[in-house]
């Protein structure tokens, strides 16, 4: 004959296994871990590619702060844009030379001939610098492409 066990102590044993706890945290991390994880690698894709946009930013300002005291050496120019940047990133750097009315107007690419400027102005060298390279993210991110141009262009007034 089997042994009946009373309605109440039915009911606090039901009561006391839907209370126990044991292995939720396991199954709680094993559910955020991957989504977690998934935020790290964006955060660290952003980082990488905000590095990498610093790069070519600073790459054009050595550059150009080089053009500053040499405007006519071009070659010089790119070499320290190049210089500049961090061996984890490939910098494209154009480099030219002018002259120019102060105010800007009536510029001439490499000083070939002198710019006719008013008599209020004065006829200056300025050297330019454009940086670019390419940043491939570590994930394929949906709604991003696969490579993101960066670029950056300096333009400052050299002395004679």
């Amino acid at each position: 004959m089997s042994q009946q066990i009373p309605l109440f102590r039915l009911i606090a044993q039901s009561a006391s296994l839907a209370q126990r706890q044991d292995g939720n945290s396991l199954i709680e991390t094993a559910l955020v871990l991957p989504v977690l994880l998934l935020l790290l690698a964006g955060a660290v894709d952003i980082g990488r590619g905000f590095r990498a946009a610093m790069i070519v930013n600073a790459a054009a300002r050595t550059g150009t702060a080089y053009g500053i005291h040499y405007p006519t050496d071009v070659a010089g120019m790119k070499l320290a844009a190049q210089t500049d940047a961090s061996t984890l990133i490939t910098v494209k750097p154009v480099a030219t030379y002018g002259c120019e009315c102060s105010d800007g107007t009536s510029a001439i690419a490499s000083c070939s001939s002198e710019p006719t400027c008013s008599s209020s102005m004065n006829s200056v060298y300025y050297v330019e610098l454009d940086t670019s390279s390419t940043y491939t993210p570590l994930l394929p991110w949906p709604g991003i492409s696969t490579t993101i141009p960066l670029t950056a262009k300096v333009r400052l007034r050299a002395s004679r």
